[in-house]
């Protein structure tokens, strides 16, 4: 969970290149001594209206469904916090200094989403927002629909640079074929529009 899948591949290289092994921890060894440690962030998630993005969060995702296709994959995971605001148009403040909410994204090629994110950060008003084309699980079910994905045979694409490593193990444990690819959501982001 701490390390992207490039970083691990890096981490892999020098242990060999010392004569080491690396084998990944069933969970965080600082997670079992650090007993004072602040419970994970629950703010609030807020649509965020087209008036301040200026694009509907289901013309994103039908962009986003064509790179999918045309990668010839089934869909794309998302782990980066800015992706994911920008591709459903919310806000939150999970990260400091940073209007973003912690989750992950399941988008399929045909731009269904399946959102993994803690239900108590959703405001109720954000429901209308999403609409029937994105449904919210909470962010335990990730590992569930992974190995489904993987169960099936389907093709994922992912971005070494930020996917973190255990997404990338858990899939190619379940049998999905992994795309690398850079984040489906980052070059159209950075574009900018009149709004």
């Amino acid at each position: 969970w701490l390390h992207t899948a490039d970083q691990r591949r890096q981490l892999n290289e020098a242990c060999a290149r010392a004569g080491a092994d690396l084998n990944p921890c069933e969970s965080n060894p600082l997670d079992e001594i650090w007993h004072a440690q602040p419970p994970l962030p629950l703010a609030p998630i807020v649509p965020q209206d087209t008036r301040f993005s200026g694009r509907e969060s289901a013309e994103k995702r039908r962009e986003i469904a064509g790179q999918i296709k045309q990668a010839s994959t089934a869909a794309a995971f998302l782990s980066a916090p800015d992706s994911i605001a920008w591709l459903l148009n919310v806000r939150g403040a999970d990260v400091e200094c940073t209007p973003l909410p912690q989750s992950f994204v399941l988008i399929e090629a045909d731009g269904r989403v399946q959102w993994f994110v803690d239900s108590r950060k959703q405001v109720t008003e954000l429901a209308a927002h999403l609409g029937n084309e994105i449904s919210s699980s909470a962010p335990e079910a990730l590992g569930a629909a992974l190995d489904s994905l993987g169960a099936a045979g389907k093709s994922i694409m992912l971005d070494p640079t930020t996917a973190p490593d255990w997404a990338v193990q858990r899939l190619r444990g379940a049998g999905a074929a992994i795309i690398k690819k850079p984040d489906p959501c980052a070059l159209p982001k950075a574009r900018k529009n009149e709004v």
